[in-house]
């Protein structure tokens, strides 16, 4: 079995859905599963949003804001996504106290980037 063939059908398992799936093996014959989503492994979740203007940051700089997670808690898992076109920032999260998830924007780019306000989201999956 080809790794790209592997890759692909580990990246169809994983992706969100609880339906099963069918696929031809290389080698022969016919593998079934069940598709899971990240949520799967998760033990509960929660989620929130809120209206963010990071403004410019300069290159090699960051900027972060938190925003209130109702139930987060140390070790859990959190993500974040922006609205907008990220124009080449990484945008991370973790949960930084009880409740508090800490979202950091960074510009590993060459040059500023200024970004308008919009939405900023994150879930947390809880840990235990």
């Amino acid at each position: 079995m080809s790794i790209a063939y592997w890759e692909r059908l580990c990246q169809e398992d994983i992706d969100t859905g609880v339906s099963v799936t069918s696929k031809r093996n290389p080698g022969g014959g016919t593998l079934t599963a069940t598709q899971v989503g990240v949520h799967t492994f998760a033990v509960g979740q929660a989620q929130a949003t809120a209206t963010w203007d990071p403004g410019e940051i300069a290159a090699g700089a960051a900027t972060s804001t938190t925003i209130a997670v109702t139930g987060a808690a140390l070790g859990d898992f959190a993500l974040a996504s922006f609205s907008l076109s990220l124009a080449g920032l990484t945008l991370s999260a973790y949960v930084s106290s009880t409740n508090t998830v800490t979202v950091v924007l960074s510009n590993l780019t060459a040059a500023a980037v200024n970004l308008s306000s919009g939405t900023l989201a994150a879930i947390v999956f809880k840990s235990r």
